[in-house]
């Protein structure tokens, strides 16, 4: 992925627009707004609906804050409340000209229209045809306290290519957690194999001793009669496997097809067949149809095979018993005559018995050892994946950074610290060193602040203390403590993919130092993050009351210079109660809306100079107010 450049990210590649809206039903029963690309204010006394029309655009859109942050209950309840039974349609136009309506009512899906008013598949949240930046009341200001929201509105300048990072990351994420799970399962199976084999050089040395002792004529003859009857009890119990395993396959693949093949009959019922839509259907159910006749056809195949198999082991298991009881009988008459083997047959067999066991344990170890070594070297090249994708998203951050410090220097300062937040990686150790008996939160942050969790998961992995204690400056038996406690493959999984998000940091200027956005009063702190929402964007900006904590010397110096500036390049829709916005900004449409208690209404709509009476009266006062400050402070 190449690096992106701040022209790259300002270049403008068309604009999103929202053309219009309208509501039927509920509080604003009756509304309709036709936007304009410019400046667009909407005002009105409280309780007039100015910040029910925000919500109702954004609940149509998909935007609605993340419930998540905390975000759902006000919003939602907006919408809730307002709209009732009614529905918003939206009509907008996309960065590539293409305009579409979009209709919703309360807790229902989005429908899009075309232009034509035909019905398309398109999903708002899904295909992401159109998108806007909307900021509800104290969103600005917990943008600046919340690096999450800060990190979101980074993103935003490169939304497409950080997305289409991040949807890199979660599949490669998925498939190092599986195979992680696959590598511990492993883990385990060879722990087992190895614990069996490990009996190996005992029983060896037992039947060393053993031939050692037997010494007659027939002695080779004995040891070869031995090995012969543990291998009889082998084959036995390869038949019998082979048996269960058969009877199991015919029975459970019968069962499987069978659900399998009823549950195909079940999607296309009579009801669908009957629908309204059914000669869309009717081609596949004719394929499916034919699948399940087809298909049918394997049940009774792999039956029939099964019986087959299972015949021709049944015929295997009386032949075998017949050759072992000769073998068997042919074995004793050997044991009769060696008086020596009497006293010791017993144990022999069982230990030969057993060895044969310990060598297939002993040979599947070493074949398992080998694909757990592919697998590894595969799983260690999905975890070198994930940190070069995590590496380009950087990048990405990095450049938006720079582009907004250059464009709002020397005032602003954005920075991103990559794999700065390590709270989750905290978290991961606390919970892994708990019950250690260890004090546990020095060492965490030892470990934190001097290792990844890609170098502590090898440490872990090669179960290399003394590379711990030199890298964490611990002592090397709280390293050991350390490795073993974190040692279990769920832990050293987690270590491999646990996330360390890169970390904003948005300052502002304050006299000669650069105080960060989050350690500012709150009209600071708005002053901060407003100048970077008012940057070129092909999207359209939504905020309720962005003079909220601001001074008017503040906006009339600064807000209105940049809404000037910024409404040429994009839309802007301000829900607003400062004159200075809609006036000074030059707003090329201006709703005022008004309020009986039951349902609001838009009472007038127009250029800044078509509406400047209702202005001077829900912003400034009216005219006796004009009146008294220009005898106040005599202009």
């Amino acid at each position: 992925m190449g690096m992106t450049t701040g022209a790259e990210i300002v270049a403008n590649r068309g604009t999103h627009t929202i053309l219009g809206a309208e509501i039927t039903g509920g509080f604003m029963e009756g509304a309709r707004l036709e936007f304009t690309q410019g400046l667009n204010c909407i005002i009105g006394g409280r309780g007039t609906g100015k910040t029910t029309i925000l919500e109702f655009v954004r609940y149509v859109l998909g935007l609605m804050p993340d419930p998540r942050r905390g975000g759902k209950s006000r919003a939602h309840a907006v919408v809730q409340s307002n709209l009732a039974n009614g529905r918003v349609r939206l009509r907008f136009r996309t960065s590539h000209g293409m305009c579409y309506t979009a209709e919703r009512p309360w807790n229902d899906d989005c429908q899009v229209l075309d232009e034509h008013g035909a019905a398309t598949a398109i999903s708002l949240d899904r295909d992401r045809i159109f998108r806007a930046d909307v900021y509800s009341q104290n969103e600005i200001e917990q943008i600046a306290t919340d690096t999450g929201f800060q990190m979101k509105l980074i993103d935003q300048f490169e939304e497409e290519r950080i997305r289409a990072v991040n949807g890199e990351i979660g599949r490669i994420l998925r498939d190092i957690q599986h195979s992680a799970g696959e590598l511990a399962e492993m883990t385990r199976q060879m722990e087992d194999l190895a614990e069996t084999a490990s009996e190996g050089p005992a029983i060896e040395e037992k039947l060393k001793g053993f031939q050692q002792q037997n010494s007659g004529p027939d002695a080779k003859l004995i040891e070869q009669a031995h090995g012969h009857k543990a291998l009889r009890d082998r084959e036995q119990r390869a038949v019998a496997g082979l048996v269960a395993e058969f009877n199991s396959l015919g029975g459970k693949f019968q069962n499987h097809m069978e659900a399998m093949l009823h549950r195909l009959s079940g999607y296309l019922g009579a009801d669908i067949a009957a629908g309204p839509n059914h000669e869309l259907f009717q081609g596949v159910g004719d394929k499916v149809r034919e699948f399940q006749e087809e298909f049918g056809k394997a049940i009774p195949w792999v039956h029939e095979h099964c019986q087959k198999t299972l015949g021709a082991l049944s015929a295997l298991a009386q032949d075998l018993e017949l050759r072992h009881a000769g073998q068997e009988q042919i074995y004793r008459e050997l044991m009769t005559k060696s008086q020596e083997e009497q006293s010791r047959i017993s144990e022999r067999v069982a230990l030969q018995k057993r060895y044969l066991v310990v060598c297939d344990a002993w040979r599947n170890l070493e074949e398992m050892k080998q694909k757990y070594v592919d697998k590894y070297r595969m799983h260690q090249e999905m975890t070198f994946r994930l940190s070069g994708l995590r590496d380009d998203r950087f990048r990405l951050r990095k450049a938006i950074a720079d582009h907004l410090t250059q464009a709002l220097h020397p005032t602003i300062r954005v920075t991103v610290t990559q794999a700065g937040n390590r709270q989750a990686f905290a978290e991961l150790l606390a919970d892994g060193l708990k019950g250690s008996g260890l004090k546990y939160a020095s060492l965490v942050d030892k470990i934190v602040q001097n290792l990844s969790p890609e170098e502590l998961a090898i440490c872990v992995q090669r179960k290399d203390a003394n590379r711990l204690a030199e890298l964490a400056g611990m002592e090397i038996s709280r390293a050991g403590t350390v490795i073993e406690r974190l040692g279990v493959p769920q832990t050293i999984s987690k270590l491999e993919t646990v996330e360390m998000d890169d970390l904003p940091r948005i300052e502002l200027l304050d006299g000669r130092d650069y105080k960060e956005a989050g350690a500012l009063s709150t009209g600071q702190r708005c002053t901060t993050i407003l100048p970077i929402l008012l940057l070129e964007s092909e999207r359209p900006l939504l905020i309720d009351q962005p003079e909220d904590n601001l001074d008017n010397a503040f906006i009339f110096e600064t807000i209105v210079k940049s809404v000037k500036a910024a409404k040429v390049h994009r839309q802007l829709i301000f829900v607003t109660h400062n004159p200075n916005i809609p006036v000074l900004g030059e707003a090329d449409r201006v709703f005022v809306l008004s309020s009986d208690g039951r349902r609001g209404t838009i009472v007038q709509h127009g250029t800044v100079d078509d509406v400047k009476e209702r202005i001077e009266t829900i912003l400034e006062g009216g005219r006796e107010a004009f009146l008294q400050r220009k005898v106040r402070y005599g202009h």
